[in-house]
């Protein structure tokens, strides 16, 4: 647990990122960790560290798990786990920096530069 509250203490990151929810940006946020040095999206967390938690039901890992690999190219595998800290649901979200790159989150690639997930331009995913 400690490691975590470590990350959020710490704030973000070109390796960490907090997202409130699971949406859309997380898989892209997933996706350009995995075309830089890979990292850690922390869900429950507000941008300034302050921890909201979120619910965590019976088929909620499976549901983000299926939401990644269904919405990347080439599929991605990320590691999914919970840790609580204070009564608070995190959901961890570990993604390894790819072999197989551009990777593309719903068509589109995605890098990480500082704290941002910005979207990578034609002449870069030709590189």
């Amino acid at each position: 647990m400690a490691e975590v509250e470590e990350l959020i203490g710490k704030g973000e990151s070109e390796t960490v990122e907090f997202k409130e929810k699971f949406d859309n940006e997380a898989v892209e946020t997933a996706v350009a960790f995995a075309n830089t040095k890979g990292g850690i999206i922390l869900i429950g967390v507000f941008d300034k560290g302050r921890i909201k938690g979120v619910e965590v039901g019976r088929n909620t890992i499976e549901r983000l798990t299926n939401k990644i690999v269904q919405s990347t190219d080439p599929k991605m595998y990320p590691k999914i786990s919970v840790k609580e800290i204070n009564d608070n649901r995190i959901i961890v979200i570990g993604v390894e920096e790819s072999n197989l790159k551009p990777c593309f989150a719903f068509g589109r690639a995605f890098k990480r530069v500082g704290k941002s997930t910005v979207k990578m331009g034609k002449d870069e995913i030709e590189k």
